[in-house]
């Protein structure tokens, strides 16, 4: 089992924005059933939110990038360039 991981540090001017996108064209339109978090006193400056999901496999993990991850990094990079910064990170359960 694999814990995927993508986290979003954004400015506060743009952070709803970015919240509002998230709930409304990702959160809404998949079947992983993400679970999306705002992480709490976070080591960075903005507002850091995570979305994460449980898979089975490595392939479920590049079904979603592909299906949504591209996505989503493409309006933090057109329309958030330099306000918001996204990353991902894959875990396996031991």
């Amino acid at each position: 089992m694999y814990l995927y991981n993508i986290s979003i540090i954004s400015e506060e001017s743009v952070h709803q924005e970015i919240v509002s996108w998230i709930k409304e064209n990702l959160l809404t339109n998949t079947s992983f059933n993400p679970h999306f978090l705002e992480m709490l006193h976070s080591p960075h400056e903005g507002i850091t939110y995570c979305l994460q999901i449980q898979v089975p496999s490595e392939e479920d993990i590049a079904r979603f990038q592909q299906d949504h991850l591209i996505h989503l990094q493409n309006v933090i990079l057109s329309k958030y360039k330099d306000k918001a910064f996204i990353f991902d990170s894959t875990m396996k359960y031991l």
